[in-house]
C-alpha cells in the first residue's frame, strides 16, 4: 500500500495535505466536462477540483511497486497538479519540476525515472473513470517522462485513478484493494484511496468528510443544472447533514425538480389514459347500437308474426286511370 509513515518525504494522508498556489506557468487542479447521463440521457458538466490533494513544497506521494524482486525494488514519488521534487539522490540528473518518479527505492546504485514532466497542457491529460458516470471519479494523466528504450521506443507516462469516496465507492471493496504501481510499455498505472476530493463539485461535504454526509448521494440535478446531494428519506440541507422534515424554503432550495425525462413521462401517462377513455367511449357506443338493432329486429318480428313483407311499395308509375272511362 502507500506508504502513510511520516517523515521528510511526507505522507498521502488527508491530514497532511496543503493547498498551494499554482507554479509560474502551470495550469489549474480544476477541469470539466462534458457528459450524457446513461440513466436518464440528460446531459450536463461535471466540474473536479484536486487542488485540495496537492502536497505542500519538498513533499510527495510514495507508492511502492506492484512487483517486489531483486532487479525491481522501484518506489514512486508523485504529487498532484505539482512538481513532487526530486525524492533520491538518484534523481538528481532528473528534471525537478517533474511530477512524478521512479526510483531504486534501496538507493544502492540503482536508477531514476521520471514519469511525467512541469504539470501543464501538453504534459497533463484529464479523463473520467466513466464517462457516463461522473459520480465514480477522475483520472489524471502525467507524460513527457524519461524516454523509455526499444522495444517501446517511447515517453514514460504514469495515470493516477482518483475514485470518488461516496456510498457506492465505500461499499465496493476493489476500490481499497492494495494500491501498487503496474507498469505495461513503459505507461504505469495507480489507484489513489478514494477520496471526496474527487467527486464532482456540488456534491458538498459534511463535518465528517463524507459526500452527502453518507446520508444521500451525489448525483446530476438537471434543474439547477449542476450535481447534488439527493438525500435519504429523513434528511435535508445542501450536504444532507439535517435530519427531520425540510421546510417548505429549504425544501424548495435543496430538493430537486421535475426534469425533461419527468415531464416526458406525465405527457405519456396523460396520452394513455385520453387513449383509455377514447377506447372506453367507443366500446360503450358500439355496445349501445348492438342493443338497438336487438329491439329493432324484435319489433319488426313483433309486427309481422308470419315473416311476411310488413309494408308493400305501391308502383309510382302505375297508371290511376286506367278503370276511368272518359267519354271523348
Amino acid at each position: 500500500s502507500s506508504d502513510s509513515r511520516m517523515g521528510p518525504h511526507g505522507s498521502w494522508l488527508p491530514s497532511m495535505l496543503l493547498v498551494l498556489l499554482p507554479q509560474a506557468g502551470a495550469i489549474a487542479c480544476k477541469k470539466s466536462f462534458q457528459y450524457t447521463s446513461k440513466i436518464d440521457k440528460e446531459a450536463g458538466v461535471a466540474t473536479f477540483d484536486l487542488s485540495s490533494l496537492k502536497m505542500r513544497d519538498h513533499s510527495w506521494y510514495t507508492f511502492r511497486d506492484e512487483l517486489t524482486v531483486g532487479n525491481r525494488n522501484y518506489s514512486y514519488a508523485l504529487n498532484v497538479c505539482g512538481r513532487a521534487q526530486r525524492p533520491s539522490t538518484l534523481c538528481q540528473n532528473e528534471d525537478p519540476l517533474a511530477t512524478a518518479y521512479q526510483f531504486d527505492s534501496t538507493n544502492n546504485g540503482g536508477e531514476c525515472f521520471r514519469l511525467g514532466s512541469t504539470f501543464d497542457d501538453d504534459n497533463a491529460e484529464w479523463s473520467l473513470i466513466d464517462p457516463l458516470a461522473p459520480t465514480k471519479g477522475v483520472k489524471l494523466k502525467y507524460k513527457g517522462g524519461t524516454h523509455c528504450g526499444p522495444p517501446n521506443n517511447k515517453d514514460r507516462s504514469i495515470t493516477i485513478t482518483f475514485p470518488c469516496y461516496n456510498r457506492d465507492t465505500a461499499a465496493d471493496s476493489s476500490f481499497f484493494l492494495d494500491s501498487r504501481v503496474r507498469e505495461k510499455d513503459c505507461d504505469y498505472f495507480i489507484n489513489f484511496h478514494p477520496t471526496p476530493s474527487a467527486c464532482p463539485l456540488g456534491c458538498t461535504k459534511s463535518s465528517g468528510d463524507t459526500v452527502c454526509g453518507n446520508n444521500g448521494f451525489c448525483g446530476y440535478d438537471s434543474d439547477r443544472d449542476r450535481f447534488a446531494c439527493f438525500c435519504d428519506n429523513g434528511w435535508y440541507g445542501e450536504s444532507c447533514e439535517m435530519r427531520g422534515a425540510p421546510t417548505t424554503e429549504t425544501a424548495s432550495a435543496s430538493a430537486p425538480g421535475c426534469d425533461g425525462v419527468c415531464v416526458a413521462l406525465i405527457f405519456v401517462f396523460l396520452l394513455l389514459l385520453g387513449l383509455i377513455a377514447t377506447a372506453i367511449v367507443i366500446l360503450f357506443r358500439v355496445r349501445k347500437m348492438n342493443e338497438l338493432n336487438i329491439r329493432f329486429a324484435a319489433l319488426a318480428e313483433d309486427l309481422n308474426p308470419d315473416g311476411e313483407e310488413a309494408f308493400e311499395l305501391q308502383d309510382a308509375t302505375r297508371d290511376d286511370d286506367d278503370d276511368v272511362d272518359i267519354d271523348g
